[in-house]
């Protein structure tokens, strides 16, 4: 079957549409997209589901994880496919919903798997650049893998460092390295995408970071901080984390840190409504009921995609 995906920008509603798609055909278990539910003790900040509706509908892919382990894409598209095998042999109807952008592409997409490098040839890179400059680094890019070189900006040093870490590292180019290690997707999916207000979801998100300060969220990182987690952790890069933390351990003004995790939430909202908005393979909801509908048309068979 077409296996339905759910995101969209922070605060958009996306969790609760499926999760209501879920209670009403008892026939879902949702998959979550989410690059920080991951994380063990991180509830408050990430919005995870309560423990209360995961009894309800089942859950995937949250709370699997120490704050202080790394998690990737990779990893993600490897166990969201075993898991979508295991709900459809169920007889269950698995729903991905997420706002993580990369790992809603690379299950859609499929994903370059290559074989890890070792970091000290990007630190090398990463040196050569502050050195010689990033020309320096292109022009290397130019003369070992020329259809790469083309096809990028001579000024994105993620880029031209990750090829160039693929050359050193693999002994073969960026461009030969994805069509041996390309993993292509196995299933395909129909993607929706709920496409809020701008202005009526930034003022959802300045409540709702109120909200979750008052429901403990300074507490939430306290507890992190007290079984010795920090800023450097993996989990610490969710929005609002290193913030608190800086907070708790220097002092400073409670209502000016609310303030900058709702402009830092805002911002990442607006990069999220940049990417979706570039997707052409995706359907966009302003009305979250007619998502849902169609929603548990898709799961009950009546409809083919949303």
């Amino acid at each position: 079957m077409i296996i339905p995906i759910i995101t969209g920008p922070t605060s958009s509603g996306k969790s609760s549409t499926a999760f209501n798609a879920g209670l009403k055909t008892g026939k879902v278990e949702i998959i979550s997209a989410d690059a920080f539910q991951v994380y063990t003790g991180l509830d408050i900040g990430t919005a995870k589901v309560s423990q209360e509706e995961r009894q309800l509908v089942k859950h995937h892919l949250i709370d699997i994880m120490s704050p202080d382990e790394c998690y990737s894409a990779g990893m993600f598209v490897q166990q969201a496919e075993e898991i979508i095998e295991e709900v459809l042999k169920k007889g269950n109807v698995p729903v991905i919903t997420g706002g993580t952008g990369l790992y809603i592409k690379s299950l859609m997409e499929g994903i370059f798997n290559c074989p890890e490098i070792e970091s000290s040839i990007r630190a090398g890179l990463q040196e050569k650049a502050e050195k010689d400059g990033l020309t320096s680094l292109y022009n290397i890019l130019k003369q070992v893998d020329s259809e790469y070189a083309l096809k990028i900006s001579s000024n994105d040093p993620a880029r031209i460092i990750r090829a160039l870490e693929i050359y050193y590292g693999l002994g073969i180019s960026f461009t030969q390295a994805h069509k041996l290690y390309s993993r292509t997707p196995k299933y395909k999916y129909s993607c929706a995408v709920l496409w809020k207000d701008r202005k009526e979801l930034y003022e959802k998100i300045n409540e709702r970071t109120l909200q979750m300060w008052q429901a403990g969220w300074e507490q939430e990182v306290r507890n992190l901080l007290d079984k010795g987690y920090n800023t450097d952790c993996p989990s610490f890069r969710a929005i609002g984390y290193k913030l608190i933390a800086d907070y708790i351990l220097n002092g400073g003004n409670a209502d000016y840190i609310i303030s900058e995790i709702a402009k830092e939430t805002r911002h990442f909202a607006k990069r999220q409504y940049t990417w979706f908005r570039s997707k052409n393979d995706v359907i966009k909801y302003s009305d979250s009921k007619l998502l849902e509908n169609n929603l548990i048309e898709l799961i009950n068979g009546t409809r083919s995609s949303l």
